[in-house]
């Protein structure tokens, strides 16, 4: 007996080291790597289930494309959705609700809200309920800083466990008015996209009203989806035919509208800042001063200039643009916007001039990250166009549930340029300094992205055949739905399914380099203690532009 128990001293160090290689090498030994390569092993799993006969209509051979035909099928597809519905993005070569059974569904509605909420964060939780007397670790609250906190560790779990409370009770609470208004308001299905138009319009069939009226069940299945994809601005519908919402997107439907867009800004402005606010008020009911962070006045101020000159923008666009097609007769121009075709269909219903108004507005907010829209993306002027792909670029807050380079960045980048311009050596915001390698950061984070999209936008056009990229296909276009995949947005101009396996791996790779960040995606391929840290090198200054 002696011996027995002395035998398995011996060996239980071995099975621990082996395990822990085995896990090391699995998840990887850095934080950064193990969110990576977390995130890559679910986007598998969420594949295979989606490739399940129980999870498609038309089981494996079929699937029903963007432009509403039959096609195959393949495990390819089902990457590309599942890494869609994890990074919260959007894109699909596939029409969901025409493709996807219930089961389906679900597990995209699961990888929409782990996306989200952070994937590491959901599990942290889960484990915290299951174990509540055990105490997290610090390289638990690391790995919780990292994915979804704030700048301070100490505050991680608190700020995650607010912030993630508050966004579930408001997707509830959303969902439930959204199951009442598709339940009990009559809207009209979509007729299609319309070939005969170069701008592929959809109209309203004002003989079919959508399913879910007076379809009780359908209604709520509806409702709990359409509201946890827009507050993780995910960008996903399960409504049939047409465009996205487009049978939402005029009168009375504005307040279906409305509610979407409030969870929009809720997801986009980050866990951190939604947090401080909460924080704010119960000190108010304290009668106690409380202090916004620095990260919260930056958001909301990055918040603040990209929504409003996206606006300005695309308003003085819109209605200033005039479009070669419209010439008519040699003779007289006509004004291009929004309302172009809308005569002969209703396009925006029976109050034009404000729908078309609240159109653009609807857009303009949902292409920061959201990827729902109301009308087809083509309808929109090539100035508009370039708007919404600089939008979708820059996206959220960091630590939100959108991508893009974050607000944040932007505004460091800004206010650096304007640092420089009036020779002064540091980056001040709200009379706070910001520290140099966080400038330096925001820089190359804004190269890399600026890169990869240009990188990324090129294989994905000359992957498509030349058939079909000739005649049918721009260079804007392919770059429009390179930004939606880095900021994942999800507005798409219809050519997902077009572009080859090549440019698809491509907009795969931005969708993980948006959703995870630029940082993190490059510490995920680096060792954790790099040997050019350990030597410091002679300085000599180079002059540069």
């Amino acid at each position: 007996m002696p011996n027995d128990n002395k035998f398995d001293k011996k060996v239980k160090p071995y099975k621990k080291s082996y395990l822990k290689k085995a896990r090391n090498l699995i998840f990887g030994k850095t934080i950064p790597q193990k969110l990576f390569r977390t995130y890559i092993i679910v986007v598998f799993v969420g594949a295979a289930l989606l490739y399940t006969p129980i999870a498609l209509k038309h089981g494996y051979s079929m699937v029903v494309d963007n432009h509403g035909t039959m096609s195959h099928y393949s495990f390819w597809e089902a990457i590309f959705i599942s890494c869609s519905s994890i990074t919260d993005t959007g894109l699909t070569p596939a029409i969901i609700s025409e493709t996807y059974t219930l089961f389906g569904q679900i597990v995209m509605l699961i990888l929409i809200e782990a996306g989200g909420i952070g994937l590491m964060t959901i599990i942290y939780f889960l484990w915290k309920l299951l174990t509540p007397k055990r105490n997290m670790d610090l390289n638990q609250i690391i790995m919780l800083q990292a994915e979804r906190g704030n700048e301070k560790i100490g505050g991680t779990y608190q700020t995650l466990k607010k912030s993630v409370l508050f966004i579930v009770v408001t997707q509830i609470i959303i969902a439930f008015l959204m199951s009442f208004w598709l339940c009990w308001f009559k809207s009209y299905d979509q007729i299609g996209y319309e070939k005969t138009s170069p701008l592929a319009l959809t109209y309203d069939d004002p003989t079919t009203p959508i399913d879910a009226y007076h379809n009780y069940g359908l209604a709520i299945w509806q409702g709990i989806f359409t509201s946890v994809s827009a507050i993780n601005n995910a960008g996903f519908d399960i409504f049939t035919k047409g465009v996205s919402l487009s049978s939402f997107r005029s009168d009375w439907n504005v307040i279906f509208q409305l509610m979407i867009m409030f969870e929009i800004i809720i997801g986009g402005i980050g866990f951190p800042l939604i947090f401080d606010f909460m924080e704010k008020i119960r000190y108010r009911k304290l009668k106690q001063k409380y202090r916004l962070s620095l990260f919260t006045k930056v958001a909301l101020v990055g918040f603040a200039v990209v929504t409003i000159s996206g606006l300005a923008f695309s308003y003085s666009l819109e209605y200033t643009y005039v479009d070669p097609v419209a010439i008519q007769g040699g003779g007289s121009r006509e004004i291009y916007d929004v309302a172009h075709y809308v005569c002969a269909h209703k396009e925006f219903g029976n109050n034009e001039a404000f729908n078309k108004a609240w159109t653009v507005l609807f857009n303009t907010v949902s292409t920061r990250s959201a990827g729902m829209s109301t009308v087809n993306q083509g309808i929109f002027s090539p100035g508009s166009q370039w708007t919404y792909i600089i939008l979708m670029f820059v996206g959220t807050s960091p630590s939100s549930t959108g991508g893009g380079i974050r607000t944040t960045t932007l505004i460091i980048v800004i206010w650096t340029m304007i640092s420089k311009i009036r020779g002064r050596d540091h980056v001040n915001l709200f009379h706070k300094q910001i520290p140099k390698y966080k400038v330096r950061d925001a820089m190359l984070i804004t190269i890399v992205a600026t890169f990869l999209v240009t990188f990324v936008s090129l294989i994905a056009y000359y992957s498509i055949p030349n058939n079909i990229r000739t005649n049918n296909f721009s260079m804007l276009q392919v770059f429009y739905e390179a930004a939606s995949a880095f900021g994942t947005v999800g507005l798409s101009m219809g050519i997902t399914g077009d572009i080859g396996h090549a440019g698809q791996i491509g907009l795969i790779v931005l969708m993980f380099v948006g959703q995870l960040g630029i940082s993190a995606t490059l510490l995920s391929w680096t060792r954790k203690n790099p040997k050019g840290n350990l030597v410091e090198y002679p300085v000599e200054d180079v002059r540069i532009g």
